[in-house]
């Protein structure tokens, strides 16, 4: 394994799913040190201080940075919430109506460029599935 330069992206010799295994046994061991449990016991706003902890870089896992774990984890929720629902995630494209954003409908040009105008369609599914 060769260290890349951080443009071009995810740089370990984890593959993702061993990331998040490993992650997930280092922030339960970190909880557990500090809080005297596992990480999915604690109260929510003890989860987002260890969080918080994780994401400022000031918590160190065996094997790599707590923040690597933090950043991989935030970016597959954003993909989750915001992706098209055939991947399984942003159920009734409740993300999408959340932004405002079309989906993959085949046009709507008529819409762009118009400052303050609401788009009065619900988003639609890459499949045809509307909202």
């Amino acid at each position: 394994f060769q260290d890349g330069p951080a443009n071009l992206g995810y740089q370990l010799p984890l593959a993702p799913c061993d990331l998040y295994r490993q992650g997930i046994e280092a922030a339960n061991h970190y909880a557990n040190a500090e809080r005297g449990k596992d990480f999915a016991d604690l109260t929510q706003d003890i989860q987002i201080e260890l969080l918080s902890a994780f994401e400022g870089g000031a918590v160190h896992f065996p094997a790599f940075n707590a923040r690597l774990f933090f950043e991989q984890l935030r970016r597959n929720t954003l993909e989750g919430a915001f992706a098209d629902p055939i991947h399984g995630g942003n159920r009734h494209m409740q993300g999408w109506m959340l932004l405002g954003f079309p989906g993959s409908r085949a046009d709507f040009m008529d819409w762009v460029n118009q400052e303050g105008a609401a788009y009065p369609f619900g988003p639609v599914s890459i499949d045809g599935q509307k909202a």
